[in-house]
């Protein structure tokens, strides 16, 4: 009698422990979007080979697909162009702290920070102005819930850089033209600078 009692007891306790072992399911969407088959893109824009960005527009009552892809790209490039100006800045300051190294060592002035802060602005303003046009689309997604559109917008690293090196060495090459003498060391620096300024930690 008492062995028929304790039988299925144990098995109720078994039962308990067994369900407060389970855990519920938990859902880790893929992309900020409900839909199904988002590509990974959306949330995820770094890529090792240069800046990207995603473009956003909504559909328009119109049916304009064209103004819709327009305004998209639109969106990617002014989300780019931030992520460019940090890579601008992130780059003059790099060569900002070499160029002050290489002065304290040799007794050389150090470069003011009025004319590097006006060197920089002026290098972001024309690579934002002439570079961004010169980005590509590598893919484009209309979520069918909303019907929003996705495009992915990159600008590849070779054309970055050179991009950078050409406009950072032709602003550099001015201000030592109109007596910034401090500079004069900035251009053997320059190469190493953009690629101190390429990690991760842009």
């Amino acid at each position: 009698m008492r062995s028929s009692i304790i039988l299925p007891l144990g098995l109720a306790l078994a039962g308990l422990v067994g369900c407060g072992t389970k855990q519920a399911p938990t859902t880790i969407p893929v992309t900020s979007t409900p839909a199904k088959n988002a590509p990974t893109w959306i949330d995820n824009e770094e890529i090792p080979d240069g800046l990207a960005a995603v473009g956003i527009a909504q559909s328009n009552p119109m049916g304009d697909k064209s103004l819709q892809r327009t305004v998209a790209i639109a969106d990617a490039r002014t989300k780019l162009a931030g992520k460019l100006k940090v890579r601008v800045q992130n780059m003059f300051s790099q060569l900002n702290q070499q160029v002050t190294t290489a002065a304290a060592d040799s007794s050389q002035k150090p470069v003011k920070t009025d004319v590097m802060n006006r060197v920089i602005e002026n290098v972001t303003r024309q690579l934002v102005d002439q570079e961004l046009a010169g980005t590509s689309t590598r893919a484009f997604w209309t979520d069918p819930t909303d019907g929003n559109l996705y495009v992915f917008v990159v600008m590849t690293k070779d054309t970055m850089d050179r991009a950078l090196a050409g406009a950072a060495q032709a602003q550099i090459k001015r201000e030592i033209a109109q007596g910034e003498h401090s500079l004069d060391h900035a251009l053997d620096k320059l190469d190493a600078a953009i690629a101190a300024s390429a990690t991760p930690a842009q």
